[in-house]
């Protein structure tokens, strides 16, 4: 019994760990990923956020251990801006790949730490995501540096360089709805009583979001789709219909809650 239990640890590992796998799925997540900083950084200069957040404040509260950062006033906040945009730009094409990923991992994680009130956990999981980035060979296909001839091509990668993006993207699917077992989210429908109050004028949907059960509604399908839709993309003959379940749930969060 002891051997078995011992072969199947050791060919679960070697699954989830060792064993070589497309590095394609890699390759996409840097372009993907490269093109969502290059977009919202974007937008970031161009709506004034940049004068609102950091320039325009007189006091930004604090993280613990971080009492030390501090924005670099008007020119050098725009000049990191810039800068992020290039490194983000550079990063999606696979251009001088590893500084860029160092940049973008070193100027995105500055400016969230400027203000503690700032702080969402999609951005601490960019972060995160472009911190692991900087190890891993994901300029290796479909990129400037493998077309200038900087890096050799790589057509396979160890399983655990695939399996490290899923883990922490279950993680934050997860715990979000882990985090909203308790009786303000599911009994008192809090905060989307307040929040669902205010979309009644949206078109065709807004008489149902004023509804007085909708915001329980969203609440307990909120917690539930957050809890198991891991599991159903995991689970091949679902993962279809719940990447389509996921798209439109964030499509919904994007015009509810801007």
């Amino acid at each position: 019994m002891g051997m078995v239990l011992s072969q199947f640890i050791k060919k679960g590992y070697n699954h989830l760990v060792n064993n070589p796998v497309s590095i394609y799925p890699l390759v996409w997540l840097r372009i993907i990923f490269g093109a969502l900083l290059v977009f919202s950084t974007s937008r970031f200069l161009l709506m004034g956020w940049v004068h609102s957040h950091f320039i325009e404040p007189s006091f930004h509260f604090k993280y613990f251990g971080f009492y030390w950062v501090e924005p670099l006033g008007a020119t050098g906040m725009y000049l990191i801006y810039t800068l992020l945009l290039l490194a983000s730009l550079a990063f999606c094409l696979g251009y001088y790949y590893r500084l860029a990923s160092v940049l973008v991992f070193l100027i995105f994680t500055y400016t969230e730490l400027i203000d503690l009130t700032y702080y969402l956990n999609h951005y601490y999981f960019v972060s995160l995501m472009a911190f692991l980035m900087i190890f891993l060979p994901a300029n290796r296909l479909f990129s400037l540096d493998l077309r200038l001839g900087r890096v050799t091509p790589v057509t396979q990668v160890p399983a655990w360089m695939i399996n490290a993006f899923k883990l922490m993207i279950a993680i934050v699917y997860t715990y979000a709805g882990l985090a909203k077992l308790n009786s303000d989210w599911l009994l008192l429908a809090m905060p989307l009583k307040l929040w669902l109050g205010s979309s009644g004028e949206i078109p065709i949907l807004g008489p149902f979001f004023a509804w007085k059960w909708s915001p329980y509604l969203f609440s307990w399908a909120g917690m539930l789709f957050d809890c198991f839709i891991i599991g159903f993309i995991i689970y091949r003959p679902t993962r279809l219909l719940a990447f389509i379940a996921v798209v439109v749930f964030h499509l919904m969060t994007g015009i509810l809650f801007h």
